[in-house]
């Protein structure tokens, strides 16, 4: 594998395939149904699969308009407002002032939306850990610093101006 100007170049595209392959993968084994059941049931929560991203998105960046968040997952506004309303109501996420401009309200997550999401996160690694017994420390530290750059870069575009 090359690195150039443009970012890392694979000459054969086998590396980059096989990541695509592998994130794809674990995409869909976490949204399966028999997944999703089993980490709702470990943690006790009855989200939505909608609502849980959105709550594990506000767990991971700043206070944001509804505007924002909607462009930030790629939704209609309407949408994001049906989403965030059993977030709301279950006091998950709660309405703020921005304190720059007080004319706007931003969404935030919760103490109890962070404890759910630290919940759910913890069934997954339950599920995980069973999925990966006997793979070695080292190999898993490797493969979650790879992908955690994924996280990185989701996160930057989340916290880019949206124009």
């Amino acid at each position: 594998m090359e690195s150039g100007a443009g970012g890392v170049r694979d000459a054969d595209g086998r590396a980059l395939g096989r990541i695509e392959l592998a994130v794809s993968a674990v995409g869909r084994w976490s949204e399966s149904r028999h997944v999703r059941a089993e980490v709702a049931r470990r943690a006790g929560c009855d989200l939505q699969p909608s609502e849980l991203r959105l709550l594990e998105h506000f767990a991971l960046v700043a206070p944001m308009r509804i505007s924002d968040i909607a462009d930030c997952m790629g939704i209609d506004i309407s949408t994001a407002s049906l989403q965030l309303r059993r977030l709301r109501s279950e006091r998950l996420v709660e309405r703020i002032r921005d304190e720059s401009d007080l004319r706007v309200t931003l969404i935030a997550i919760t103490e109890a939306g962070r404890d759910v999401v630290a919940r759910v996160r913890a069934a997954r690694r339950a599920l995980l850990a069973e999925v990966f017994a006997g793979t070695d420390a080292a190999e898993l530290d490797r493969a979650a610093e790879v992908l955690l750059r994924v996280q990185a870069h989701m996160l930057a575009g989340a916290a880019a101006p949206h124009v």
